[in-house]
């Protein structure tokens, strides 16, 4: 990745973990209806582009998302944490397969802390509860944010990560 790209990425990390905060448990409704949205306007795309059959599937997931995605959010929530623990410990795997060691203490805390959190965002995903989603979409959203604080430092280091 460029190192604007880097940039880009780590900002819009550092804005997901503040709509987590903000916006808690609502946030997960609300990314679905997005999506949904965005299958909308591909499967518009599709028909611009006479590929009728994809367009359709786009369309009726599409519509499917938005009309049920709020009434799917606990599946959708272990789907996330599925994710995140599959990418934390894929980077993880990487970077310790690689024997990834900076000159200085700092970069390798940066280095290995990308994973880590992934990882620990991932288990709060998966192990929520009803009565503690606030908490967990909180601490989420601040572990987002650090994050995102640290793929900003970075992008911004001399050092190829």
């Amino acid at each position: 990745m460029r190192k604007s790209e880097k940039i880009v990425a780590a900002v819009f990390t550092m804005v997901l973990g503040i709509l987590l905060i903000v916006l808690k448990d609502d946030f997960i409704g609300l990314l679905m209806t997005v999506a949904g949205l965005c299958l909308l306007t591909l499967g518009v795309i599709d028909i611009f582009a006479k590929r009728i059959p994809p367009a359709i599937v786009k369309i009726v997931v599409g519509g499917l998302v938005i009309l049920c995605g709020w009434t799917v959010v606990e599946a959708v929530l272990y789907v996330v944490a599925a994710v995140l623990l599959i990418c934390g410990f894929l980077l993880l795997y990487d970077k310790i397969k690689k024997k990834t060691y900076c000159r200085q203490l700092f970069y390798t805390i940066c280095e290995y802390a990308v994973p880590s959190l992934l990882i620990l965002i991932g288990i709060l995903f998966l192990f929520h509860q009803e009565k503690a989603v606030n908490f967990i979409f909180i601490v989420s959203g601040l572990l987002t944010l650090l994050e995102g604080g640290v793929l900003l430092v970075n992008a911004l280091t001399d050092e190829a990560f």
